[in-house]
């Protein structure tokens, strides 16, 4: 794997791309156990939507796997805890879908900031995976925020 190029024009060594990519890691898993959470609060609201947000949630939880092999082929220690993503606990309203966009969109904007000082399958696995699912993930959740 080639090295990520860092702020000063030097390489990013891979030690800091592995703890680059647990920062990014933690933050799936606690994306994964907030749309888990999300779905069983629904009670059956949201109807067409609801496919969608399994469909998030089957999204993250692919990006976990994805994350964790990039972490093990660059050699690092693949964290095992969730960080936090969101003060939402019920996907009931439109408050909660607004968190759930809220923390999305975060996500997309960490994954664009780091997109400069990621190389090789890291960069593609970011630019070509994570940032585009993240604007989906955007997209319809401002569509079903505005059908709420």
């Amino acid at each position: 794997m080639r090295r990520a190029r860092s702020g000063q024009g030097g390489v990013m060594s891979q030690q800091k791309q592995a703890e680059r990519l647990n920062a990014f890691l933690r933050a799936e898993l606690a994306a994964v156990l907030a749309y888990q959470h999300a779905l069983r609060s629904l009670d059956g609201r949201l109807g067409d939507g609801l496919e969608q947000i399994r469909g998030f949630a089957a999204a993250h939880q692919r990006t976990v796997a994805a994350l964790q092999g990039c972490i093990h082929t660059l050699g690092g220690v693949v964290a095992a805890e969730a960080g936090t993503w969101g003060s939402f606990a019920l996907l009931r309203d439109a408050v909660s879908v607004q968190e759930l966009l809220g923390a999305e969109e975060r996500g997309l904007t960490e994954y664009e900031a780091a997109l400069p000082f990621l190389d090789g399958e890291v960069r593609d696995l970011v630019e070509h995976e994570l940032i585009p699912r993240q604007r989906k993930h955007v997209a319809t959740l401002t569509r079903l925020l505005s059908n709420i």
